[in-house]
């Protein structure tokens, strides 16, 4: 009984605590190449109340990561090698199954521009998010992740 009070209050957020964020119950997987900024992105979707965080180092491992994980937002880096961030949405895009077309995917680039933004919109992206990705700026993502938008 004491495990299912402790349950119900986690599920009813911190109370008085506010400890808890609305991105606890989220699945993010980050796609990234350099160990260290996947690292980082971990921490910090961490730190943000994210209790699943997934992670592969590039295109290819990302998409066997989907299929095994079922995340909810997908964090990719544009530049990587064999399978770049663009090929990546592509492939996921590909097969037509509704939960792989409805996946937010989120681009990471060092470079944003109009072009790069026309790229990853014509590959199937939802967004793209500027490196280095701030706590701010990731907490944005995530609220697209729920579908929702929170207030600043």
């Amino acid at each position: 009984m004491v495990a299912d009070r402790s349950a119900e209050d986690a599920a009813e957020g911190a109370g008085a605590g506010g400890t808890e964020t609305p991105f606890g119950a989220l699945s993010v997987l980050v796609i990234e190449d350099e160990s260290f900024t996947r690292m980082v992105l971990a921490k910090m979707l961490g730190t943000l109340g994210v209790k699943a965080v997934h992670q592969a180092a590039d295109g290819e491992s990302g998409l066997a990561a989907v299929a095994a994980h079922s995340p909810d937002l997908v964090l990719c880096d544009v530049e990587m090698q064999p399978m770049d961030g663009l090929g990546f949405v592509r492939a996921l895009r590909a097969g037509g199954e509704p939960y792989r077309q409805a996946l937010p995917v989120v681009l990471m680039s060092g470079r944003v521009d109009g072009d790069r933004e026309a790229q990853a919109r014509d590959g199937g992206a939802d967004a793209v998010l500027a490196k280095p990705v701030t706590p701010a700026s990731l907490r944005e993502v995530l609220a697209m992740g729920l579908g929702t938008s929170l207030p600043a």
